[in-house]
């Protein structure tokens, strides 16, 4: 009995995003946002390295 290791085809429209997916992936990636935050307009590569190395 021989075992058939390829996996089933992949529909081709299964791999693009929906705008409803798009929307909710930029609600998640933003939901920790404070505008209002201390050195929120600044970048990593601007902040001082404090670390003591």
């Amino acid at each position: 009995m021989e075992q058939d290791n390829t996996p089933p085809s992949t529909p081709t429209d299964a791999n693009e995003t929906t705008e409803e997916q798009r929307a909710m992936q930029d609600k998640l990636d933003h939901r920790n946002d404070d505008p209002d935050a201390p050195g929120g307009h600044q970048t990593r590569e601007q902040i001082p390295d404090e670390s003591g190395r």
